[in-house]
């Protein structure tokens, strides 16, 4: 049975590699009901009236949570702002 270090110290040095488009990658990614709160500085309560009133779309459910999408957040601010003017 080979030992850990001798494992990896016979494996090849990882590359750091970036992914080629940042903002997609962390866009893609969910959040809970409570950090979508937290970017738009509401109540989880609050974000469900949104998500009823058909501001946001229906969250995902991931085993028993529910989550949304960063990029729904962010589109949403956009459109608040894009409504502004």
């Amino acid at each position: 049975m080979k030992h850990f270090c001798a494992y990896f110290s016979l494996m090849p040095p990882i590359r750091n590699i970036e992914p080629q488009n940042t903002m997609e990658h962390t866009e893609d990614r969910l959040i809970s009901l409570a950090q979508a709160g937290e970017r738009l500085s509401l109540s989880k309560r609050a974000i469900y009236r949104l998500i009823a009133k058909g501001d946001l779309p229906r969250p995902v459910k991931v085993g028993g949570a529910t989550r949304l999408y960063a990029s729904d957040i962010t589109h949403y601010l956009v459109n608040l702002k894009s409504a502004r003017k």
